[in-house]
């Protein structure tokens, strides 16, 4: 299999004025191309801040990481950009919509900035994904007027419109019930095995991070991962 992801870290650091917290020591990590991966830990041990460095939102760190065969430190800003666009799809727990759009808008968002990649997207992609996440009846509302649940699933549709190589996740089904869990999980499964898509979700549902291929457990104070290949 394709590697697609070589990351080493050797120390991220947060520093405040009374205090010095260092994450991620002599932390490395290798995926291949349509791995399933999933991230487990206590909060605070790092997994938010690992999946900002994996998707090129987090550069201030001590390390080398080369994605898609491309050393990262080489990339320029409107590259970055790109990339994060068309290569990387988000699902961040901060990933806020934009309260004067409405969802459908919300959701097209990253066609606005995709380029070239633009022309690859079919209507037909955009109903497949509502309806497989049953949002459909949402789209004309704008966020404020929508459920925490209905927000976090037009996240996730956002973050996956472009038909990304690489899916980041972080606590994709944390507000939503059992139906609506299953939906998301099984679509970015689907996606997974349709496209070859790269999956790494950070989740405190040790029954999803189960389904995963991987399921890597993040310790505090631990210098790196343990991560177990399924069978």
């Amino acid at each position: 299999m394709t590697k697609i992801i070589d990351l080493s870290v050797k120390e991220k650091i947060y520093k405040s004025k009374k205090s010095k917290l260092s994450i991620l020591n002599n932390f490395s990590l290798e995926v291949a191309a349509g791995e399933k991966i999933a991230i487990v830990g206590e909060s605070g041990v790092g997994k938010s801040s690992l999946l900002n460095i994996i998707g090129l939102i987090d550069r201030d760190y001590n390390g080398e990481y080369t994605l898609l065969g491309s050393a990262t430190n080489n990339l320029h800003t409107s590259e970055l950009a790109q990339w994060r666009n068309q290569k990387i799809g988000f699902v961040l727990q901060e990933s806020a919509l934009i309260n004067s759009l409405t969802i459908e808008d919300n959701i097209k968002l990253p066609l606005l900035y995709a380029g070239s990649g633009k022309k690859e997207f079919k209507p037909e992609d955009f109903e497949s994904v509502i309806n497989a996440i049953g949002i459909k009846p949402i789209l004309k509302k704008k966020p404020l007027e929508c459920s925490g649940g209905e927000k976090a699933r037009a996240v996730f549709a956002r973050g996956i419109i472009m038909k990304p190589q690489i899916i980041l996740a972080d606590e994709p089904t944390a507000s939503l019930d059992m139906e609506n869990r299953e939906r998301i999980v099984t679509l970015l499964f689907k996606m997974n095995r349709e496209f070859n898509t790269t999956i790494i979700t950070v989740t405190h549902d040790l029954e999803i991070a189960n389904r995963h291929d991987r399921v890597i457990h993040l310790e505090s104070n631990s210098k790196c991962f343990a991560g177990v290949m399924k069978q």
